[in-house]
């Protein structure tokens, strides 16, 4: 283990607190962020650093089952020791599911019980985080999270992942004052739980290219700025997969950091861009029509890394066809926006309801591009493939070294894995991009004709059947 790699993702990390700075790209990149503590044991540190950060008067802790049983009944203790005032509050999973989902009930629950409360303390990872994340941004105080797993980037990002229905939506949100993850609590979580971090921290490859490959092609906003830290947290990252699967303390801190760096680039950008891409959407579909399908929604990070083995092996499978373009031919062919919205509410309906449907058709509108607009791109790729795919090659990685990464750190490669029928894979592959307004390779295929020509390759050569 190279002890140069964490230190130089904590000076990274600390170089960015409470930072405020005005980039070309005509945005300001602020990361409002003060402390960040990853190390064994600063789980005693809680009430020192609620000391420096000025926080008095009433708390709330927030914590599920779970999470307050491996650190939140600890954390509680150390407030009542301190002489603070810390109402607790556990948040239950809803009748049907088996864990707590972070929905507009569970929040509200939060922002019920704080009844005053001066700043809150979220002790859990993905949901919980999310949940009190937003509850935080809703009351307009701060608030404080005890990380429980290395499994997400989104501890240190300025957004809440939250269903809305069976719709997940990426909601605008204050990040926490402080995150303190003691690794000592962090490499004693499931292993399935790094796995996902891997998972979810490596997709950030896949989500930057295809940032900008809408940038190139659509002129949406883009910038290097974040795209420069997450690639920084992402190389570490992979250069301690063997020794994360191990849950090696200091590969686990390696993690945590390159997590924390991640979803900082997120923060910064001010758009989720950097962090969802064409396999989160894939994700998205499964945790969208899991309850129609009979299942639970399974591990978001875990999932993410099998979207991702197919996209990355769907930008290669394109490349070939890149010189070969009819534009005439593929505006013939394609959809109108009619058709389309059509496609949507007849496969959705059945699986989200028809409110849901009907949201989704709002949300893709944007990508459903007219003539004017596909021509423009589809001539910039007939300008130039080569030079095309020159800027995106340097975001973009071979599915191969996906494969063996995501490997390497024990995290799921094949759809059987996952609990996802093989049906549900030819779904999602044809139906995630409905899902957001935001333009991947997914959307790329289909404007190039491709993505159900393609569709048996792809899904074979990603070997994510198993």
């Amino acid at each position: 283990m190279n002890s140069s790699h964490l230190q130089q993702l904590h000076q990274s990390i600390h170089s960015l607190l409470d930072s405020h700075e005005a980039c070309s790209c005509g945005r300001v990149h602020a990361v409002p962020i003060q402390q960040v503590l990853i190390d064994n044991g600063v789980i005693g540190q809680i009430p020192e650093v609620l000391d420096q950060l000025g926080l008095t008067g009433q708390c709330l802790l927030v914590a599920d089952p779970i999470t307050y049983e491996v650190v939140g009944e600890q954390v509680k203790h150390l407030l009542d020791q301190d002489g603070r005032t810390a109402d607790t509050l556990i948040l239950h999973p809803e009748t049907g599911d088996q864990k707590v989902e972070p929905t507009e009930k569970a929040t509200d629950e939060v922002v019920g019980q704080a009844n005053g409360a001066d700043y809150l303390i979220a002790v859990g990872s993905g949901t919980i985080n999310d949940i009190v994340k937003l509850a935080a941004t809703r009351l307009d105080v701060p608030y404080l999270v005890v990380g429980t797993a290395p499994s997400m980037t989104g501890y240190s990002s300025a957004l809440a992942a939250m269903l809305r229905g069976p719709i997940k939506v990426a909601l605008d949100a204050v990040p926490p004052v402080a995150i303190i993850a003691d690794i000592d609590i962090l490499k004693a979580a499931p292993p399935l739980m790094a796995a996902a971090g891997v998972s979810d921290l490596i997709s950030r490859s896949l989500s930057s290219t295809d940032w900008k490959m809408s940038n190139i092609l659509l002129d949406t906003y883009y910038c290097d700025v974040p795209v420069s830290v997450f690639t920084e947290a992402d190389q570490y990252c992979r250069k301690h997969a063997a020794e994360i699967k191990k849950r090696q303390p200091a590969a686990i801190a390696v993690l945590t950091a390159a997590l924390i760096l991640a979803g900082m680039s997120i923060t910064m950008a001010q758009t989720s861009s950097p962090g969802s891409g064409g396999g989160h959407m894939i994700s998205h579909y499964w945790d969208m029509t899991a309850p129609a399908r009979g299942r639970q929604r399974g591990s978001h990070g875990c999932q993410v890394g099998v979207g991702d083995l197919i996209c990355f092996t769907l930008y290669e499978k394109l490349l070939p066809h890149l010189s070969q373009i009819d534009t005439d031919h593929i505006l013939a062919h394609r959809y109108s926006r009619d058709q389309t919205n059509r496609i949507i509410i007849e496969h959705f309906t059945p699986l989200i309801g028809s409110e849901g449907a009907a949201a989704l058709v709002e949300e893709s509108t944007i990508k459903i591009l007219d003539e004017e607009t596909l021509r423009r791109a589809l001539g910039i790729i007939k300008q130039d493939p080569s030079a095309f795919w020159a800027q995106l090659d340097p975001l973009f990685t071979s599915p191969a070294e996906v494969k063996q990464l995501l490997g390497t750190a024990g995290a799921p490669l094949t759809i059987h894995q996952l609990g996802i029928a093989p049906d549900e894979l030819t779904n999602a592959y044809y139906y995630a991009r409905y899902i957001r307004g935001r333009y991947t390779v997914l959307d790329l295929a289909y404007d190039l004709g491709l993505l159900e020509d393609l569709r048996d390759e792809v899904l074979a050569d990603s070997g994510v059947h198993g």
